[in-house]
């Protein structure tokens, strides 16, 4: 472990950022943060507006605006996911009055905001400034089931609270903890129940680094297009939920001093972890980049990560998992003046490997590998956005297997408009002696990255019948469109995904779901949601046929909603909910049937060891996800 702090803190060196630049279009404000959900710039540019000025942030995880303003001098700060946050960045600050700072800058078209000479400040007056914030949700959830005498009986409500209190000491210095509420997870009343420590951060940013202590808090990823550290399953949660330790990353302040120096920017951080609870299982991390503009509009970057993986199965047995990345991106912009944001192309590359060692009385590696990303982008200034990617990953488990997978998509989005597509080829290459559940295991539930711990690894629902092909093609795509009806906002929805097991045959499943929105007025609104699944796999003996009703299971949703404000609202529903709160991030998320489908047929615990009968498990689900009859009345606070 000392070895690891010592490698990452003599990497630790800069990372070339300012916060403002004049350029002949204006002034960018710049503000890196990406872990933040938004962030605004509100001063007096904006008549102190605190959502007049939303900032977009970038893939390299900063957040940029840019503004065009006359000469004159202005002040400013961030709003930072509904926090002040002045300019660590700029050295020219004036007290605010209410024992902080703003950031001040003086524009005469000239780049002369700072020296690059300047001395972090505190942002604030005094070097204790303790602030306290509480922040929240409060969930109801009242579940009507239909019994066998065709009434409504209620199930045990759930009441769900989270209440968060952040303390920031000064604009260094914060910690935040929630405290949890959950009568249903304490099996009793809700009067009954306690307060639940939940999770936890500790935040201290000084001059040099930026180091967060925390605990059951997902808040990191690396920026690598292989995600070596989060991105993790299928909602792509961060890294740190069921883990508590140490994130130390370098601090932009020193990077500013440093590129006097050195022609090339460099930036690093550390993440060293244990997971919760009686298992001892050890992840430690750490990537460096270098970046470097090449003219004006060109950016190449390059990064090496490291990643290990230690758990001790008993005294005398451990097993590693070692994964080294290597990663380069080239970043080209094209601007005019006509244009309201710039093209951007973006070329990415990566190369990976690992092994999995059995550490014992003799270190035997039972598993080694690689992955190899190749990708591009392309964003359009005004409302296209395209991607492309490739990924080889192989490895050899005795005999040598591997996956080609091939993803290509577009964003299209202009007013009220929006289409999304994505296409997905995957082809692969199984070695004879990998029996099944070594094939789900390393092919389909971690997509040959080689992490057999993988915590949230899942395959999504709609693979299920693509399951042991050679090769598979999936399409999912999203078309929205808003307009005024009888003068009232309405909104209609059409998902789509598709199954193929091969590029030029006929789907084996399609999932389409319908969904309409109309606001009856500024607080009622009500929502129609209908799924409509089409099987064609006679491998599996799905096949639908709507004439003769055979294999169809249509599912709605229906429900009247009343928003007293974008985070107070009550819902009527009919049928199941899609929306449903997200256990690991207490977030809501679209995947309720998902869940209900897998938990109710048992899928994915079958699939662990067996594949026989998924056919008729998968029909038992659908029919009991068609056939659900229940009330729900739901209503959420935030705060």
């Amino acid at each position: 472990m000392m070895k690891i702090i010592s490698i990452s803190l003599f990497l630790i060196i800069i990372s070339i950022a300012y916060s403002i630049n004049i350029t002949e279009e204006g002034i960018l404000f710049e503000y890196e943060d990406d872990n933040a959900q938004s962030v605004y710039l509100v001063g007096s540019m904006n008549g102190w507006d605190t959502t007049a000025t939303p900032m977009s942030k970038d893939e390299d995880g900063v957040w940029r605006i840019l503004l065009k303003l006359d000469y004159g001098d202005y002040t400013y700060k961030y709003m930072v996911d509904g926090n002040w946050q002045f300019d660590q960045e700029n050295s020219q600050f004036e007290d605010d009055g209410y024992g902080g700072s703003n950031s001040v800058i003086k524009y005469n078209g000239q780049d002369n905001t700072d020296d690059k000479n300047f001395s972090k400040s505190n942002g604030v007056q005094s070097g204790f400034n303790p602030k306290i914030f509480f922040k929240g949700q409060y969930f109801s959830n009242n579940i009507f089931l239909n019994n066998e005498t065709s009434r409504f009986m209620l199930d045990k409500p759930e009441h769900d609270f989270n209440f968060g209190i952040k303390v920031k000491f000064n604009s260094d210095f914060e910690g935040y903890t929630i405290l949890h509420v959950n009568n249903n997870n304490e099996g009793t009343e809700m009067w009954k129940t306690h307060f639940n420590y939940k999770r936890s951060y500790l935040k201290f940013n000084a001059e040099y680094i930026d180091v967060i202590a925390f605990d059951n808090m997902g808040l990191f990823s690396f920026d690598n297009p292989l995600h070596m550290l989060g991105d993790e399953g299928y909602n792509k949660y961060k890294f740190g939920f069921n883990y508590s330790g140490l994130h130390i990353q370098t601090s932009r302040l020193f990077s500013n001093k440093i590129s006097q120096i050195l022609p090339v920017a460099i930036s690093s951080q550390i993440l060293l972890s244990d997971r919760i609870g009686y298992s001892e299982d050890d992840i430690s991390a750490m990537r460096v980049k270098l970046s470097s503009p090449i003219v004006l509009n060109d950016k190449l970057t390059f990064g090496i990560s490291k990643y290990q993986y230690t758990t001790k199965l008993s005294d005398e047995f451990v097993q590693n998992h070692n994964n080294y990345g290597y990663d380069v991106k080239f970043q080209h912009d094209i601007s005019k003046t006509t244009w309201k944001d710039v093209m951007r192309v973006t070329v990415s590359a990566e190369y990976s490997e690992y092994e999995n060692l059995n550490n014992g009385n003799e270190n035997e590696t039972w598993m080694e590998g690689h992955n190899i990303f190749v990708g591009t982008t392309l964003k359009f200034p005004a409302a296209l956005q395209i991607h492309a990617n490739y990924i080889n990953s192989l490895f050899s488990l005795g005999t040598e297997s591997s996956i080609d997978k091939i993803n290509i998509g577009a964003v299209y989005q202009v007013d009220k408009f929006l289409f999304k597509i994505n296409m997905k080829y995957w082809e692969n290459h199984v070695a004879d002696s990998l029996g099944w559940v070594d094939y789900y295991k390393y092919f389909e539930k971690t997509g040959g990255n080689g992490r057999w711990f993988q915590e949230y690894s899942e395959v999504p629902f709609q693979e299920y019948t693509l399951l042991g092909y050679k090769t598979g093609l999936s399409w999912e795509s999203k078309l929205s469109y808003s307009f005024l009806l009888i003068n009232k906002p309405f909104k209609m929805m059409l998902l789509n995904k598709s199954m193929h097991y091969d590029l030029f045959t006929s789907p084996k499943f399609i999932e389409s779901i319908v969904i309409f929105e109309y606001s009856l007025s500024d607080k009622w609104m009500l929502k129609t949601d209908t799924r409509i699944p089409y099987y064609n796999d006679s491998f599996l003996n799905l096949k639908t046929d709507f004439t003769e009703n055979e294999d169809t299971f249509i599912a709605n949703y229906f429900e009247v909603s009343y928003h007293l404000s974008k985070n107070a609202w009550i819902a009527i529903g009919y049928g199941l909910n899609p929306f449903s709160m997200d256990a690991v991030t207490d977030q809501f998320h679209y995947r309720a049937r998902d869940e209900y489908l897998n938990s109710v047929g048992e899928l994915p615990s079958h699939l662990e060891s067996y594949y026989g009968g998924i056919g008729e498990k998968m029909r038992q689900a659908e029919t009991s996800l068609m056939n659900e009859k229940r009330i729900s009345i739901q209503a959420i606070i935030k705060f």
